[in-house]
């Protein structure tokens, strides 16, 4: 009995068993949280370390705080972390500029959507800057909490480069558009100073044959009176007759009227004068068709158009620039119509043909002896139209420059050096096409053209 009661007595409480039955237990606990602990810390100094603003919104309540902030959020307001947990998000908002954003925002956390905006924040001593924020919602372990994370970087550079950017593009615009009205104008001046060139030459082109229109008609006139005066004369004659006079004295007396008036003479030329007449006002007519055609306002869309008809109509309005110069040689082929701006392209072939006459004239040939070539043809699909002439030709270093702005051999005052820029603009940039020039020296100059058959499309404006 004394040996039972010795081996009761030797046991263990029970409370000091349970005591180290769970010490292994707090251990591993205490263990698991100084893990957490420490990858909350390391968590909480990357997010500290990062240049991305960080923080996390509780938004259970209609006054919505922050709960953690990370150092470059509070860096960029201004503040130091202690004094942003637990306030409201929008007293780091500035009073005006971010309201619609808010109100997304709102909107967002209602319907628990991810949200990105650009608000108007401001820092702890009253200036302000742009902040582009993404918010997105948060799983969240405790019931009435719900968490919103909000992602942000200070964007008042980009905003700024952006802006800046822009104010770029709107110059770059605005100076597109200017160059794009001045070489309008240009184009309009080039084609005011051949039309005003020309009007000298076109005046008389209409003078001559408005000459001889007036001479036929004077004569027609006089050889009327000369008729209505004959006429009178055969009504006497037959009241004479009537009156039982002889009519071997008035007959005679007749035929020495009429041999008076040449009547013969009246009869073989009056019909010539009319003819004459016909002619004249005819030529007048393509004259006037002529110069409408050409300096008919240019329209932005493009048609189908006959360029052998728009050049015989250039070569009618320039007659006068070469006639005492150069002999025209036409070889106009069968070409299709082109989708173009005929007006633009009659400006080309005008400045083509007036720069060969010169170029002719300048060589010392005459009209028995100067040359100018035209010729249409169908290359593929494109047509290729050549102007060429028999006169000075190029030097050989100024071929190249034959197309820049300004660039002219002629004397001051004989030529704005524009002709040329102008057409190439427009062959190449208005047309899709190529101007190609071969010359030599003594010899001559051809331009040949290449315009696409189907045209270019232009861009919708």
């Amino acid at each position: 009995m004394a040996r039972q009661t010795a081996r009761v007595e030797a046991a263990s409480p029970p409370e000091q068993c349970m005591t180290v039955e769970l010490e292994p237990v707090l251990e591993r606990e205490r263990s698991e949280r100084a893990r957490l602990q420490a990858e909350l810390d390391l968590l909480r100094t990357a997010l500290d370390c990062a240049s991305t603003h960080f923080a996390i919104l509780d938004v259970s309540d209609p006054c919505w705080k922050i709960v953690y902030v990370n150092r470059a959020a509070c860096e960029g307001h201004g503040y130091e972390p202690h004094e942003l947990i637990g306030c409201s998000p929008q007293e780091l908002l500035a009073a005006k500029g971010s309201e619609s954003a808010l109100e997304r925002i709102r909107e967002g956390v209602r319907q628990e959507q991810r949200i990105a905006v650009e608000l108007f924040a401001k820092r702890k001593d009253g200036s302000t800057f742009w902040v582009g924020v993404n918010l997105m919602p948060l799983p969240s372990a405790s019931a009435g909490t719900h968490l919103y994370l909000c992602v942000g970087a200070d964007i008042t550079a980009r905003l700024a480069q952006e802006r800046s950017q822009r104010e770029l593009q709107e110059r770059l615009y605005a100076e597109m558009q200017e160059r794009e009205r001045i070489a309008i104008e240009l184009r309009l001046a080039q084609k005011l100073e051949s039309v005003g060139r020309l009007a000298a030459g076109i005046a008389h082109e209409i003078n001559t044959p408005i000459q001889y229109v007036g001479d036929s008609v004077t004569f027609l006139q006089t050889a009327q009176s000369d008729l209505f005066r004959l006429n009178e004369e055969y009504r006497a004659v037959i009241g004479r007759l009537l009156e039982g006079q002889p009519p071997q004295g008035v007959i005679e007396a007749l035929r020495a009227r009429e041999a008076a008036l040449d009547l013969g003479f009246l009869s073989t030329e009056m019909p010539k004068a009319f003819e004459r007449t016909l002619e004249g006002v005819e030529r007048v007519a393509a004259i006037v068709r002529a110069m409408k055609e050409f300096a008919h306002p240019d329209g932005a869309q493009q048609q189908y158009s006959d360029l052998n008809h728009a050049i015989q109509t250039t070569l009618t309005v320039a007659h006068n620039e070469y006639k005492y110069i150069a002999q025209i040689e036409t070889h106009l082929g069968e070409i299709p119509e082109v989708n173009c701006n005929v007006g633009e392209l009659n400006q080309v072939f005008l400045n083509l043909i007036v720069n060969a006459a010169h170029a002719v004239g300048e060589s010392g040939q005459d009209s028995l002896t100067g040359r100018i070539t035209l010729t249409t043809t169908t290359d593929g699909e494109e047509v290729a139209i050549s102007i060429g002439d028999n006169g000075c030709g190029i030097p050989q270093e100024n071929v190249e420059k034959v197309f820049d702005p300004f660039f002219t051999t002629k004397p001051v005052g004989l030529g704005t050096g524009q002709g040329l820029a102008i057409a190439r603009s427009i062959v190449v940039e208005k047309h899709g096409g190529r101007i190609d020039v071969s010359s030599e020296l003594g010899v001559g100059t051809t331009f040949t053209l290449h315009l696409p058959i189907k045209g270019v499309a232009r861009e919708a404006a």
